[in-house]
């Protein structure tokens, strides 16, 4: 981590320059939504002048996790308001117009870096988003030392408005935004001798700068549109501070959700405390609260408002005519109208016994790990689209988590022993894992970025769509297998920290991840074979998919030419229980008899490279993990893997087909 540059530091005259608002307020729209907007996050943050350069002067792998810093320094930052917003706005135009030239001037003539240039032509008038002069012996060059190694950005905006004949043999980055300001601001500047002879260093025509010049303009315009700015060219009216100042009344009605949620010590007390928001600030008079049963349907929680008659409803999660499972199956917000045709007929009963017209279904995370569905009676129809209804979410999450104290090490009552010299160990010490696992948040964090740039750049390609939502969902499990890594052992995971998952769902996902990836570049021809009465299944999704992907791994590099390779699924009975089996076919030639004897033992791989020997005792460790077997079976004709795993999950009872209240 890099040091912050003093002059930088002792310059508060920059931490007073006024900011674009709407530029603020977008900039803070992109932290709520976290890891995933940081890319959003610095495209926004580099339109504005002080802001950009603020941010710069931050430790070097400064992140947006956590937040609060920036979003503090955002709440904080000077804007443009009132009568000034029209002044603001002149100076912001010439500012972004001039970092638009120096950056396509740069990429044309390729004599610097551009992002430099954009710096450099962003802060060019950097005094003028002050409201007061800066004394004779300051200049807001000043404030750029230290951000390169030569001072080069610095002597740019020193510099930026000295005739272009002084600047004839200065660093390029110099003559550049020289240029950029000259093309700018001087009416005709491309018909002056001087704009022209510059032109030609860089080999470029007066007609090329020309049309360079009105296209930056209209860059320009699109972003004064963009966030808001007053702008009579651009015909914008200024709502970006109209748009930042809901956001101050949002940031503060959060601040406001965190200390009323943090008054509670009980579980019942958190939920005591979310109906009182939901009346409050929403309005919702009548909400109450499903949560998955021992049996794996939706049944009322005694957390929350309790109507009679609404305890002896159960629903189960695969029914799709109900509000209720899908917002559980999609993850998002369910909205149900009475009346509607082909409705559920429990969501009609659900809202006749609430006195309501119309239900919000809103996943929940609960505090026993599970999901669990808040139904809203007669709530505004966007409220999940409102950011304060997100945050009352998050902090009732946040305060059902469970306090973690750190155990104090025992004290011996008996004088302590001599040391003995512990034996030589292969165990990585604790210090350098947390170092790894640090560093490998951060490409996580950039694949995620960019599959979220991708999604945006597809537009509504389904199938397209559909694999980059696999690509997230599988960045975002190693995320969390790397995170398990440092997690204290003294943090107890609570063993019903189960979701209901259809396994069916999960091996066509794993099939349809690994088939491009995986299974044809080995010329591996791929079969399923799914039960569809497999009924979904109360565990954790990672797990089962880390062991079918280990498995299928496996199989592939058994079939080194090529080969077949499928997936079953069906429903047995096995000692008076029914059991999901899963097998995993290939047709490789079979395993050798010394591998075979311990298949399951952690022992060192003879595949050779990256291959630890760990794969199948893993997999067989997560199966058990589930109250499942791993078994196999393997010929010279190929190899039989098969996961049986018991519907009764954690002591919970089997999952049953019984409905009530709806059709």
């Amino acid at each position: 981590m890099r040091e912050l540059p003093d002059n930088l530091l002792k310059k508060s005259e920059l931490i007073s320059c006024l900011c674009a608002p709407g530029v603020v307020a977008e900039a803070l729209e992109h932290l709520m939504q976290g890891e995933s907007a940081q890319a959003a996050f610095a495209d926004c943050v580099r339109c504005d002048p002080v802001l950009a350069l603020r941010l710069r002067a931050l430790p070097f792998g400064f992140t947006l996790q956590p937040h609060d810093l920036l979003r503090g320094l955002l709440l904080a930052a000077p804007v443009a308001a009132g009568a000034a917003q029209s002044m603001y706005a002149a100076r912001w135009r010439q500012s972004v117009t001039v970092a638009h030239l120096a950056q396509a001037l740069g990429t044309r003539a390729g004599v610097v870096d551009p992002e430099a240039a954009w710096t450099a032509g962003l802060s060019h008038n950097l005094a003028d988003y002050l409201d007061h002069d800066l004394p004779p012996t300051v200049h807001a060059a000043d404030w750029l030392i230290g951000l390169d190694a030569d001072g080069w950005l610095a002597d740019a905006v020193r510099f930026h408005a000295a005739p272009l004949s002084r600047g004839r043999a200065a660093h390029p980055l110099v003559r550049i935004v020289q240029l950029a300001y000259q093309l700018a601001t001087r009416v005709d500047s491309v018909d002056s001798v001087d704009v022209r002879a510059a032109l030609a260093n860089l080999q470029m025509g007066a007609g090329e700068a020309a049309a360079m010049l009105a296209e930056c303009q209209v860059q320009t315009r699109q972003l004064a549109l963009r966030f808001g700015v007053v702008d009579q060219v651009a015909k914008s009216d200024g709502t970006g501070f109209e748009r930042l100042a809901r956001l101050y009344a949002v940031q503060a009605a959060q601040s406001a959700l965190n200390s009323h949620f943090r008054q509670a010590n009980e579980v019942t007390e958190v939920f005591a405390l979310l109906q009182d928001s939901l009346l409050a600030l929403f309005g919702v008079e009548r909400a109450c609260l499903f949560a998955p049963a021992a049996d794996g349907s939706l049944q009322l929680s005694p957390l929350m408002y309790f109507t009679p008659g609404l305890g002896v409803l159960a629903i189960l999660p695969d029914d799709g005519h109900s509000a209720l499972p899908r917002a559980l199956a999609r993850n998002a917000p369910q909205r149900f109208e009475c009346g509607e045709p082909d409705s559920a007929l429990v969501d009609e009963q659900i809202a006749r016994l609430l006195g309501v017209s119309r239900l919000t279904c809103q996943p929940i995370q609960l505090h026993d790990g599970q999901t669990g569905v808040l139904v809203a009676g007669d709530a505004a129809p966007d409220l999940s689209q409102s950011p304060l209804w997100r945050f009352t979410l998050s902090e009732c999450t946040a305060a059902l988590r469970p306090k973690v104290v750190g155990a104090m090490p025992p004290v011996s009552a008996t004088p302590a022993e001599p040391q003995v010299p512990a034996a030589k160990s292969d165990d990585i010490p604790r210090d350098r894992v947390r170092r790894a696992v640090h560093e490998v948040a951060n490409p996580l964090t950039i694949m995620r970025n960019y599959v979220n740039l991708l999604s945006g750049r597809l537009g509504t390609d389904v199938s397209m769509q559909r694999d980059l939502g696999i690509i997230s969902d599988e960045i975002e499990r190693v995320a969390r297998i790397v995170r398990g890594i440092t997690v204290n052992e003294e943090i107890a995971i609570p063993d019903t920290a189960l979701e209901l998952v259809s396994v069916n769902s999960i091996v066509s996902e794993l099939v349809r991840m690994a088939l491009g990836a995986l299974f044809m570049p080995n010329k591996i021809n791929v079969q399923i074979d799914l039960d569809p009465e497999v009924p979904p299944l109360p565990l954790q999704k990672d797990l089962l998919k880390q062991v079918l992907f280990n498995l299928a791994k496996n199989a592939v590099e058994a079939m080194q030419g090529g080969g077949h390779l499928k997936f079953s699924t069906r429903m047995v009975n096995a000692n008076g229980q029914r059991q999901i089996e899963i097998e995993v076919a290939d047709t490789g030639p079979g395993l050798p008899a010394k591998v075979a004897s311990n298949l399951f033992e952690p022992v060192a791989s003879e595949k050779g490279g990256d291959h630890a020997g760990l794969g199948l005792s893993i997999s067989r460790s997560l199966v058990e993990r589930m109250n499942g077997q791993l078994s196999c079976s393997s010929t010279p004709q190929g190899t039989f893997f098969l996961i049986c795993l018991p519907t009764l999950q954690n002591g919970q009872a089997p999952l049953t087909t019984t409905r009530y209240g709806s059709m």
